[in-house]
């Protein structure tokens, strides 16, 4: 039953893609901002709040309401520690770094109207690193996967919620505020 209904819903995607699209640019941009909470058990760390900021640059397929492109993305999983030695009680935070290079895809639900809602996700590997005085330094290479919705106004403003899925000390979920240049309706 689940097959079936994973089937039916690749077709029914299949289909919603190459439906008629107000015609946009062909390529896109886009400089964003935002913050991210830390997921998942890194050491006992409490959870905390870091930055994101990132930047993609997609082609908007002419056929279909689909996007693909390459993203370059800085991400911060936080976590707060405390302890106490040598009778002193200390606590830090720990900033656990990732500079994803992805190859990114969207579905655009309303492409070239000025509220767009998207749905996507990019794919590719994550340098990462930990910043600051470390509790629990880590530092190496890995694969990251970002799922993401969202909503595009007026051809310009871009809303994002995504989730950084990684290695464990670097998973997050976060909020972006990003800004557009191209990717406008035609004209005709």
């Amino acid at each position: 039953m689940k097959a079936i209904f994973s089937i039916i819903s690749a077709i029914i995607l299949s289909v919603n893609c190459i439906s008629a699209q107000i015609p946009v640019q062909r390529f896109e941009g886009e400089l964003n901002v935002g913050f991210t909470s830390s997921l998942g058990n890194f050491h006992d760390g409490k959870h905390q709040i870091g930055a994101d900021f990132g930047l993609e640059l997609r082609y908007n397929h002419p056929l279909t309401a689909c996007d693909y492109g390459v993203a370059l993305n800085v991400t911060t999983a936080v976590y707060g520690f405390s302890g106490h030695s040598e009778s002193i009680d200390w606590s830090r935070d720990q900033s656990n770094r990732g500079i994803n290079l992805m190859l990114v895809g969207d579905y655009n639900f309303r492409q070239g109207r000025k509220v767009n809602p998207f749905v996507g996700t990019g794919i590719g590997l994550s340098f990462y690193e930990t910043v600051n005085d470390p509790v629990y330094s880590i530092n190496g290479t890995t694969f990251v996967w970002q799922p993401r919705v969202g909503v595009e106004l007026f051809h310009h403003l871009r809303l994002s919620l995504f989730s950084t899925v990684s290695r464990s000390g670097l998973c997050n979920f976060g909020f972006t505020i990003g800004g557009v240049i191209g990717g406008r309706p035609k004209k005709h």
